[in-house]
């Protein structure tokens, strides 16, 4: 009673394996339109689904001649496993493959099995062993069987290899699906060699056995990880050919998985990060959590790579259907690079190129600034309108070398006599414009007289030659009792640097204030400093 209950067990058993690979065969032949790959791996299945099924009706024989007639019946799907394998892999890889000589062993092994009787030359000798409770099919193997045992070794070995090198090189999903592959080999070449090696209880083929936890893995393969469906392949090749860095969190910016492109951009990326918060990530940017807040505008961030400050702009998206969200996709690039330039493009713009300091449009910008600032905190300003007196008859006896030089120093001895705060700027051609924060008419009036004294005291030189400067400033100031605009305050001091000029050169002009708008025209509007030293 024992005896025939146990090779019942083992005949149902893998009867039922046989059955339920016939059937994964079927399944994973019907998705082969969204799949193509899914073709080679339901015949690898059906393949593997004889093999067990003959093994099954073997092991209840008692008899030589039905023993062999079921041995046939495995070796319709033993002589294709592993070219089938091979290909499978191969093609997952994305390697190109010579299949037709991948099927030259199982064509020969496949004939000399079932012509054996003719020529002996697969094998040797073929006996019936009692084995209680079981009869055991032996064999003296000859050549051609030794060959195929050999192909078949080598073949799933370099599969298993072969998934475990393309694991190197991909993202965490593949990797999970790679190391799935290797273990799909695994098991029956582990049972098959303890039965070379007589090890095996009762002699029997632990192959078929172990194809159990082989269907297992190739379960997960085809119907939880979709490793042979197109669309889930496009997107995973997308994925990791991008050259934008992608990262993917779960609804809790929990990190889930990162491109190649990422981890090149952020070195704090590392298989180690994965399942941590994207705050933990990147603890130095405490903001980093408030990307998530407002997906419908770009986030910039700055991030400390390599102990260099870098600046990056994040894109966030949603992932998941209208009531589902799954998580948040998060689009990565430093844009360091496009602000320096953006910055270097806007001080160029903003930069005279002779002398080094602002230009007129720079020193505009930063008037209508200071004058909406002092129109909300009722601050006083006051600016320096400079012209360079005589540059013309410079220019005609030095040359505009000389008169280069003569720009340049002026702009130097005016820049020593200002604050950091104060701006200097080129406003013409022999003409500079000072901007003082915060300064009332008195103090820029004392400032353009030390200003006027410094360029007077220093003579430029220039191919040998010593040459005079004087200088002629007009002062105006922007006071909140009566606020004018940055436009008529440069009028201001371009009307009371007219008056100095007019008035002799190489001295001052205060335009005199709001008791004077009347008689503008009159010169008793403008007081004059003429301090000659």
């Amino acid at each position: 009673m024992v005896t025939i209950s146990l090779v019942l067990l083992v005949r149902c058993f893998l009867s039922a394996v046989a059955l339920v690979m016939a059937i994964m065969a079927m399944l994973i032949w019907s998705r082969r339109r969204r799949a193509p790959q899914t073709g080679v791996g339901a015949l690898l299945m059906l393949s593997a689904g004889f093999y067990c099924f003959g093994y099954a009706q073997e092991l209840a024989q008692t008899n030589l001649s039905s023993a062999m007639f079921w041995l046939h019946v495995e070796y319709v799907g033993i002589p294709w496993i592993p070219s089938l394998w091979i290909l499978l892999v191969r093609r997952h890889c994305r390697l190109r493959t010579p299949i037709a000589l991948l099927f030259v062993i199982p064509f020969i092994t496949l004939a000399a099995e079932w012509t054996n009787s003719l020529h002996g030359l697969y094998d040797i000798s073929v006996t019936l062993v009692p084995r209680d409770p079981f009869w055991i099919v032996a064999v003296h193997r000859g050549p051609l069987a030794w060959l195929h045992l050999s192909y078949h070794y080598v073949a799933l070995l370099y599969g298993a290899v072969l998934c475990l090198l393309h694991m190197r090189a991909s993202s965490d999903r593949s990797r999970f699906q790679g190391s799935l592959f290797a273990a799909v080999c695994l098991p029956p070449l582990a049972g098959y060699s303890i039965y070379l090696c007589g090890w095996s209880p009762w002699g029997l083929d632990l192959a078929p056995l172990m194809l159990c936890a082989s269907l297992i893995a190739g379960y997960l393969l085809v119907f939880r990880l979709e490793c042979f469906d197109l669309v889930p392949m496009a997107r995973s090749l997308v994925f990791n050919s991008m050259r934008d860095a992608v990262l993917v969190t779960d609804p809790h910016h929990r990190l889930v998985d990162f491109n190649p492109a990422a981890r090149m951009l952020l070195p704090a990326l590392r298989s180690s990060t994965l399942g941590c918060d994207v705050a933990d990530v990147f603890h130095e940017a405490p903001s980093v959590e408030d990307i998530f807040h407002d997906t419908e505008c770009l986030k910039r961030l700055e991030l400390v790579v390599d102990g260099e400050k870098q600046h990056f702009e994040m894109h966030v998206f949603p992932l998941g259907a209208k009531d589902l969200h799954v998580g948040w996709a998060i689009i990565v690039a430093n844009i360091t690079a496009q602000l320096r330039v953006m910055h270097q493009l806007q001080r160029h713009a903003e930069t005279d190129a002779l002398t080094g300091i602002a230009n007129r449009r720079g020193f505009s910008e930063t008037m209508e600034r200071e004058n909406a600032r002092c129109q909300r905190h009722t601050a006083t300003f006051s600016v320096l309108l400079i012209d360079v007196d005589h540059f013309k008859s410079i220019n005609d006896s030095h040359g505009h070398a000389a008169g280069d030089n003569v720009l340049r120093m002026v702009a130097e001895r005016i820049g020593s006599c200002l604050r950091t705060t104060d701006l200097l700027s080129r406003y013409g051609g022999d003409e500079f414009a000072a901007l003082l924060p915060e300064t009332q008419l008195e103090g820029a009036e004392e400032l353009a007289e030390r200003i006027r004294a410094a360029v007077v005291e220093c003579p430029v030189t220039t191919d040998g030659q010593s040459i005079e400067l004087s200088i002629s400033i007009g002062v105006a100031a922007y006071v909140p009792e009566d606020p004018v605009d940055p436009k008529k305050l440069m009028k201001q001091a371009d009307r009371a640097l007219y008056c100095a000029k007019s008035d002799g050169r190489n001295r001052i002009a205060v335009w005199s204030g709001v008791a004077a708008c009347a008689r503008i025209s009159s010169s008793a509007n403008i007081e004059l400093l003429a301090n000659h030293r």
